[in-house]
């Protein structure tokens, strides 16, 4: 089985990683001194390079790989009986003489409280063998008396152009060929995580090859392309309703969701506000050439007071689509709104009017024409291609099919509307779904979260009624115990991972 590139091209020195220049610093400052923490806590987004200091450090320090360096997943090793068994483990000396050992314990955030407390004595008094060092993406989820033992280093998003000139180094080692566009788009949309930028630049060339195009990327993120954005802005031009729900019907063949298409609209006129704004604050951008070119050309076709109105909306689709009945709907008839003013009820929309009539301006709003420049951009609008069949047969969104799809997306809405303990039982199940039962499986040792999940009729309420609103099926939990499933969930991790490269959904975990 071929290694996966972010693993291949993991930094193995401190020179090698990538945007954290200060945590570097120190760090190599404290390993020429000789005067290495006893413990560390690292914090900061997920894929930044954590993990890889934490390896690097022990390389450093001369560790074998096999003897030396523990890691462990404090999400699903959270308990006191976890933490008894490492404290346990680590007064085994080092597999060399006057050798250190590195413990690696990620997503410390995870741990319960008696276990953090349990904990607590070991980073008070350690071996002066063993080096612990913490990693949390959730800092303000960490004990205070844990965070004081530790000496806290904290990561950052790599900026955008650090990841670009990274993909474009390995691009040339693997003989990848990919078009600037693509790589810029890609580098993007990592939010600043270099290891989701790699997942993502290996999948798109794995599906598509080196003809792979900027679509295609959108596609795989669950985005609407700049072609359809356009498309939709253009119908506001050409007061055509028709086709911007052309466009949602598209784009909902597509596999995207409302919130998607959503989200997409918003970060454009997010964008044309900034620019209208702030034109010289190069730091707001986070666009390819393309995308900046179409922001500049909307700026100059959308007035202040027409950008004003559009914001409105947004805002309030934006907070209403989540309860809404039908997300589809919501968003139709925000486009109607957008497209058509007068069809707008509600009470900025007649303010508005009443303040046009009394300046003796016209009541419809009319947005000024695009340029032919903008009309004709061919990098801009590429030709859309016509389909040779329309009577493909398109999954239902409704569909079974779609679960491992939405689960992600309940675990996110969990994360908001439970508390954290209860949050966190759900990212230690097995969801299976079949036919009228959504079976929660659960390793059979785990009995104290079999005990906890029976008993919380909140927890299965809420993903009961995600599931009706989001799969449209009406569905009852079935707790099961199963055995070795502590393995099994831990091998299988990395298609969540994908889903979150692919969607956008971020801090699952």
């Amino acid at each position: 089985m071929q290694e996966a590139l972010y693993r291949k091209y993991r930094p193995t020195k401190l020179d090698g990683l990538i945007g954290q220049d200060e945590a570097v610093k120190l760090v190599k400052q404290q390993i020429e001194k000789n005067n290495l923490s006893h413990a560390y806590l690292f914090s900061g987004p997920r894929g930044v390079g954590k993990t890889s200091l934490a390896r690097i450090i022990a390389i450093e320090l001369g560790c074998d790989p096999t003897f030396d360096i523990s890691e462990i997943d404090a999400a699903s090793h959270n308990k006191v009986d976890d933490i008894r068994e490492l404290n346990e483990n680590i007064n085994f000396i080092a597999s060399s003489p006057g050798k250190k050992r590195v413990i690696i314990l990620d997503e410390v955030h995870m741990l319960s409280n008696a276990a953090s407390n349990a904990f607590l004595k070991t980073l008070e008094e350690p071996p002066e063998h063993v080096i612990f060092i913490l990693a949390t993406t959730e800092p303000e989820r960490v004990i205070d008396t844990i965070k004081s033992r530790t000496t806290h280093i904290v990561f950052k998003k790599i900026e955008n152009k650090e990841i670009t000139n990274t993909l474009s180094n390995i691009a040339k080692k693997e003989s990848i060929t990919l078009q600037n566009e693509v790589i810029e788009l890609i580098s993007n949309n990592s939010d600043g995580s270099l290891r989701d930028a790699i997942n993502l630049f290996e999948q798109t060339f794995s599906t598509f090859g080196s003809k792979a195009t900027t679509e295609d990327v959108y596609s795989i993120l669950g985005k609407v392309s700049t072609e359809n954005l356009l498309d939709i802005v253009n119908s506001m031009f050409e007061q055509d309703t028709s086709k911007a729900l052309n466009v949602l019907k598209e784009n909902y063949k597509k596999g995207l969701q409302p919130k998607d298409i959503l989200a997409s609209i918003t970060n454009l006129f997010r964008n044309i506000f900034y620019v209208k704004y702030l034109p010289n604050d190069e730091n707001i951008f986070n666009l390819t050439q393309n995308e900046l070119k179409l922001v500049n050309q909307l700026n100059e076709s959308i007035t202040a007071k027409q950008l004003a109105r559009i914001l409105d909306l947004l805002d309030d689709i934006n907070q209403n689509i989540k309860n809404a009945p039908s997300q589809e709907l919501k968003l139709e008839l925000f486009l109607v709104k957008l497209i058509k003013p007068e069809f707008a009820f509600d009470i900025k929309s007649l303010s508005r009017r009443v303040d046009a009539l009394e300046d003796g301006q016209p009541i419809v709003e009319i947005y000024k024409p695009l340029t032919e420049k903008t009309k004709n951009e061919e990098d801009i609008k590429p030709k859309i291609k016509e389909k040779k069949s329309d009577k493909k047969e398109v999954k239902s969104k409704n569909s079974i099919e779609n679960f491992d799809v939405i689960w992600p997306i309940i675990l996110k809405e969990a994360k908001n509307h439970l508390t954290p303990r209860k949050y966190s039982y759900l990212t230690l199940v097995k969801p299976e779904i079949e036919n009228k039962e959504l079976i929660f499986l659960i390793d059979e040792s785990n009995e104290f979260l079999i005990a906890e999940l029976n008993k919380s009729q909140d927890i299965k309420e809420f993903v009961e009624v995600e599931i009706e609103k989001h799969l449209g099926l009406n569905v009852k939990i079935q707790i099961k115990a199963q055995e070795g499933l502590i393995k099994e969930t831990k091998e299988s991790s990395n298609f969540q991972e994908n889903l979150e490269d692919i969607f956008g959904i971020e801090n699952i975990d």
